[in-house]
């Protein structure tokens, strides 16, 4: 049975969700966040893309999270890579399954070779939704948030993050 909301990752790994948004006129974002087992909110992002394919779009998500990994991030235990497209992640585990002497050779996700362990899991929407936002905020302009602070996160964002640490106690 499928959780209704966030679930941080187990300790001394942080998570990372991702999402892609798709608009009619083929504008759109992909988008993430990134949390530790606490539920503390280390960084989001988001990017936009002109495109016409919801699922590349949440593969892409994966694949732009190069762009987004900090040195930090590798001396968690290990990273868990969260997203709301069952076929995707599926595909994903699989290749990482099979995946010889540990070294993706598929350049896009080379970057998780320095991951001490990676791991791909799928979730409800309503467990991505600040992924979700992220992504749709994206379609219009890319950023990095790397502090709640920022003057640019939107109230929605801040809202969310605090309706998912309260229903886990977390805060």
């Amino acid at each position: 049975m499928l959780s209704n909301s966030w679930h941080p990752p187990p300790p001394g790994w942080i998570k990372i969700n991702v999402d892609a948004a798709l608009k009619c006129n083929n504008m759109a974002g992909v988008g993430g966040v990134v949390r530790d087992e606490k539920g503390q909110f280390l960084l989001a992002f988001g990017a936009d893309f002109v495109h016409w394919d919801i699922s590349q779009l949440e593969l892409m998500a994966i694949f732009f999270l190069k762009n987004i990994v900090k040195d930090w991030m590798f001396e968690y235990q290990g990273v868990m890579i969260e997203g709301d497209n069952s076929n995707i992640i599926k595909a994903l585990q699989i290749g990482w399954k099979k995946r010889k002497n540990k070294d993706i050779t598929d350049e896009r996700l080379a970057f998780l070779n320095d991951f001490n362990q990676v791991l791909f899991s799928f979730c409800s929407r309503n467990c991505n939704k600040l992924a979700d936002i992220c992504a749709n905020l994206g379609v219009f302009n890319s950023f990095t948030w790397v502090d709640l602070w920022d003057k640019y996160i939107p109230p929605s964002f801040l809202s969310c993050l605090k309706e998912e640490c309260d229903a886990l106690g977390l805060f």
